[in-house]
């Protein structure tokens, strides 16, 4: 699974037509998918194309949303402060959502897609002439695959259509499901799969990155504390702490690093890797890079969290600030405070530019997109155990993560344990996409927001971003999902109906 995005060209969406004269002779080379898996090839290639989906062609289409974590919280700002450059993205980052932002759009449309192939290949691979161990591993990475999707989903906008088929929209049951419907079908879809997903140390080096054993029970643990089910959500962590199948033996600053790809640490990341001739890789780095740079400069780091990070061993590999050293290619970072909101840019997705695509640089950056990893299902299980009154394994999790990055143990209780766990998921997990879940998930995003206003309007003395009043037009009412999509509405007759509050 070298560059499972290949599969993008080679499967689903490509319906290519022979040169010849097609008004006299029958097209030959157009895919038919009712004989397509007709070996294990064919069936293998479809389950890649399922992965593609998590970061398909371009960076419209789901890698800009993976930001969206970071700009609707405390954690970072839209960033570009063009003004007319990716307004909907800005609007996002403001609370001045609306159903017909384009964003939401790309999430929700992109993510069915993703869906679409995933059913078709559970429904297709176990018609396919190969042995029942094929069928159940692939209808298994499918199944892991279509939980995934629906956690995006889930998370976003709470209950939502449920398809299991491939079927097309005329046909489709297109009245929403209820949130806990959702999760049902999450939490059995990672149920199967986990029965056939080998263990991470069982896959051969060419299958790295695909779903494993550890994943599934990590994203059941991950749904589970969504849920506030934390007896489920501690034991299911507990589960992949004791397969010893990931550690933290690599430094901090070599999780997010090109050349650690699949790391100790990682339980499921998507594949990125580039190529000349195919558009295989991540957009991020480019996306959040400075723009005198070569970047875009979206998603800024907010001296909010530059200040809560402080001297903190992390905080250098997260944020890079205007002028500081980052190695001697860049002894004093230009972030181009012109056009950046903050001054500051994300360090996680940066690449050297040895590291960066010669052309297209935008859509094929080599940057895995790490999802999970270990040091956030060991802060899951310590939020479970303290809120099951296991204050002793919650502190055990804790300090492993602390102590990865040479910190001090722990020793709080109480209120004082669970600050000192959300602060350090925080720490550790900064401008990876999770603050906007974390805070909505555990009820702290009113008070994170209003906080966050507050110290941008009347507190903040930082040159760049002091009395940005990005976010004003939160509400706690609405806030905690988004709105669906006008498009989807519309295209359901109403059959859809909308959030609350908007």
């Amino acid at each position: 699974m070298k560059i499972i995005k290949y599969i993008l060209f080679l499967f689903i969406g490509s319906n290519i037509i022979s040169c010849s004269d097609y008004i006299d002779n029958e097209i030959t080379g157009k895919q038919n998918l009712d004989t397509y898996y007709s070996n294990y090839t064919e069936s293998n290639k479809a389950i890649l194309g399922c992965y593609a989906s998590l970061s398909p062609q371009d960076w419209w289409e789901t890698d800009f949303f993976w930001l969206v974590g970071d700009i609707c919280s405390d954690d970072a700002f839209k960033g570009n402060s063009n003004e007319g450059d990716q307004r909907d993205f800005g609007n996002l980052a403001d609370f001045n959502i609306t159903s017909s932002n384009e964003w939401l759009d790309s999430k929700w449309r992109y993510t069915y897609q993703g869906i679409f192939r995933t059913n078709l290949a559970i429904a297709r691979i176990p018609e396919a002439p190969i042995t029942d161990e094929e069928i159940n591993a692939l209808v298994s990475e499918a199944k892991f695959l279509r939980a995934v999707f629906y956690f995006e989903l889930v998370k976003n906008w709470g209950g939502v259509p449920l398809l299991t088929e491939p079927i097309s929209v005329s046909d489709a049951n297109l009245e929403r499901a209820t949130e806990a419907e959702v999760w049902a079908l999450i939490e059995s879809d990672l149920n199967d799969a986990l029965n056939y997903l080998p263990l991470k140390s069982e896959q051969a080096s060419a299958d790295k990155g695909r779903a494993t054993k550890g994943a599934a029970i990590a994203y059941l643990a991950k749904a589970a504390l969504y849920q506030k089910n934390y007896i489920d959500a501690q034991n299911l962590a507990n589960e992949v702490i004791i397969s010893n199948e990931y550690n933290l033996n690599d430094a901090f600053q070599d999780v997010w690093s090109v050349a650690n790809p699949n790391g100790n640490g990682s339980i499921f990341e998507i594949q990125n890797s580039y190529n000349d001739l195919y558009d295989t890789g991540n957009a991020l780095p480019v996306l959040t890079r400075s723009r005198a740079d070569g970047g875009w400069g979206f998603a800024t780091p907010s001296s909010h969290l530059d200040n809560f990070m402080g001297d903190d061993p992390r905080r250098d590999y997260t944020i890079i600030k205007e002028g500081d050293y980052v190695n001697e290619e860049y002894p004093s970072y230009n972030t181009q405070p012109s056009e950046n909101m903050s001054g500051r840019i994300n360090r996680k997705y940066f690449l050297n530019s040895e590291d960066r695509p010669e052309k297209s640089e935008h859509k094929r950056s080599p940057l895995n997109h790490i999802l999970l990893r270990y040091a956030d299902l060991l802060l899951m299980h310590a939020e479970a155990a303290y809120y099951n009154s296991d204050e002793n394994s919650a502190l055990i999790s804790l300090n492993k993560v602390r102590a990865r990055v040479g910190l001090d143990d722990i020793s709080a209780t109480g209120q004082g344990l669970i600050t000192a766990i959300y602060n350090e998921r925080r720490m550790e997990l900064a401008m990876e996409g999770h603050r906007y879940y974390d805070l909505k998930r555990s009820d702290r995003l009113t008070d994170a927001m209003n906080n966050f206003m507050n110290y941008n309007l009347y507190e903040s003395t930082d040159e760049y971003d002091a009395g940005n009043d990005e976010g004003k037009y939160y509400k706690e009412e609405a806030h905690t999902l988004f709105p669906i999509p006008i498009s989807e509405i519309n295209l359901s007759q109403g059959r859809i109906t909308q959030n609350p509050e908007y």
